[in-house]
């Protein structure tokens, strides 16, 4: 069997390369998830909680943490779903990716805002990544196009 006879039987099973690309996603975001919750919430809530900040200060920003942590772990589930749905591929690269890269964004400004560097945030590096790997796990992904490939 040919290296084209085997990419091609490969794709008709549905294992295309976004395929692919989405199952690294899922990957990546079980483990941020895991890790902005076991190592993460002490690390950055710890002080918020020793802070005495005012309590409607405080619950915000746990809110906000536990958002965070709701988006990682709902994109990675969204990211499963859609790696085998080849219909919701697009809908979920305009919606999660595009989310992701606004927050990729948003890091990149706060970090070179508060730090004067874009490595005191690193979190803008993850959420670009995934962000564009979902755009790209979307791009031209419809029912039609893919031949009964997922």
């Amino acid at each position: 069997m040919t290296i084209l006879n085997e990419t091609h039987a490969l794709a008709v099973r549905g294992w295309t390369a976004r395929r692919y690309g989405l199952m690294v996603g899922v990957v990546l975001s079980a483990v941020g998830g895991r890790y902005h919750i076991a190592v993460g919430t002490q690390m950055v809530m710890g002080p918020v909680y020793e802070a005495a900040l005012p309590p409607k200060v405080a619950a915000i920003l746990e809110v906000m943490w536990w958002q965070m942590a709701a988006l990682i772990i709902g994109g990675g589930v969204a990211m499963a779903v859609a790696a085998f749905k080849v219909e919701w591929r697009r809908p979920l690269a305009w919606l999660v990716g595009g989310h992701y890269l606004v927050i990729a964004v948003i890091c990149l400004a706060i970090s070179i805002v508060w730090f004067g560097s874009p490595l005191g945030l690193f979190q803008w590096m993850i959420f670009g990544s995934l962000g564009l790997l979902l755009v790209w796990a979307g791009w031209g992904q419809t029912a039609r196009n893919t031949g009964g490939a997922c």
